[in-house]
């Protein structure tokens, strides 16, 4: 769906525990806080087990293994937003968190050329370094 349309919106998936699932997509306006809100109010209200999230976002991919810029952008001390330009990378997220405190996300670089764009290869983050997503229940 992304490489055909060359864009995503956000979306989240829901799951019981029995593997029925709800879709919701960001309703267009509505801003963060209330959104973020009324999805953990239906998360709790419905018991339910996980949530994948897909959204475009801007990343920091570090240059390095043990970059100290990227520890502090997945600790939660400073923003993607806060970065120089070109050290931002635009790119797909997809954020899997469980009741049960699994979770996931896998960063992949969005590569726009004339000829269309691509997905660079995947970034997978797990464990207590997700601090910054927060948590979703």
């Amino acid at each position: 769906m992304f490489l055909k349309a060359g864009t995503h919106v956000e979306i989240y998936f829901l799951f019981s525990k029995d593997g029925q699932g709800t879709l919701i997509e960001v309703p267009p306006g509505m801003d963060r806080e209330t959104f973020m809100a009324n999805l953990q109010g239906t998360i709790k209200a419905n018991n339910t087990y996980g949530v994948i999230q897909i959204a475009e976002a801007w990343a920091y991919l570090p240059p390095k293994p043990n970059d100290h810029i990227y520890r502090q952008v997945l600790e939660g001390e400073m923003k993607v937003s806060d970065l120089k330009p070109e050290d931002k990378t635009e790119a797909l997220v997809i954020r899997y968190e469980s009741s049960d405190g699994n979770q996931s996300v896998w960063v992949n670089p969005i590569l726009r050329q004339e000829s269309g764009v691509s997905l660079g290869e995947a970034i997978e983050i797990e464990g207590p370094a997700l601090g910054r997503f927060g948590s979703l229940f």
